[in-house]
């Protein structure tokens, strides 16, 4: 598995190398990757929080530009780091540390799923309504940036990509900040991608089955559960 990984890395360095520009690399770097396994990585964990939460195709693009957020962040707290610490990234620190990164994901999704299972429908045993004014404010905020979706981004991509590892070794010689950009880059280059498109459609299609709306709920936040448990169980046999 792990000379796989180093094969994609070789053949991820040829296009990087190719283009002059370091700026212009991280970002089609970033593309060509959230063209390919970026999409059918991220997609499932997307489609199943969707179907949760029963978004439409609006909702569900604006879920999908939330989780890119939360990824983009990761990648540039990632690159800050390097640059800053000058770490030196060798096979078994990262190994070690992609370990630990995997289980916090499967746990940051196992829980997501837990809330979206536990969430009530609005059948209206409404509150005072000296409370109504607080809880509207924290519904707007809750509807305006779905924090869910931000932390479920955040948390994969603290999981390093191939590419992404490629680009910060090759670019390790450059400044913190210079770093912190590739990063950045490369992260806008993954969420240009089919992912935001086919978030949106999970939500169009979802939302042609009106009736199976709640089970479909269900299913979405079970799945996510059994995603989540699954990624932390093999990110924690590896310690055993």
């Amino acid at each position: 598995m792990y000379l796989l990984y180093k094969l994609k890395v070789s053949s991820q360095m040829n296009v990087f190398e190719q283009i002059t520009n370091p700026y212009l690399a991280s970002l089609v770097l970033g593309l060509f990757y959230g063209l390919t396994a970026c999409t059918s990585a991220c997609l499932p964990y997307l489609a199943s929080y969707i179907a949760g939460i029963g978004a439409g195709f609006k909702q569900g693009v604006i879920v999908t530009s939330y989780y890119n957020g939360g990824r983009i962040v990761a990648y540039a707290s990632i690159g800050t780091a390097v640059g800053l610490l000058r770490l030196a990234i060798s096979d078994e620190a990262l190994v070690s540390y992609q370990q630990y990164a995997s289980v916090a994901f499967g746990a940051a999704i196992v829980v997501i799923g837990i809330t979206v299972l536990l969430k009530k429908t609005s059948n209206c045993s409404c509150p005072p309504k000296q409370m109504q004014k607080g809880m509207g404010f924290l519904q707007n905020i809750s509807q305006r940036f779905d924090i869910r979706a931000f932390f479920m981004g955040f948390t994969r991509g603290l999981v390093v990509c191939p590419p992404l590892v490629t680009l910060l070794v090759v670019a390790l010689t450059l400044s913190a900040v210079n770093l912190t950009v590739l990063a950045v880059l490369f992260g806008v280059g993954t969420a240009i991608s089919p992912l935001l498109i086919l978030g949106g459609a999970t939500g169009w299609l979802l939302n042609k089955a009106p009736d199976f709306r709640e089970w479909l709920s269900k299913i979405g936040g079970g799945l996510l559960i059994i995603m989540g448990l699954s990624v932390t169980v093999s990110g924690l046999l590896v310690f055993f």
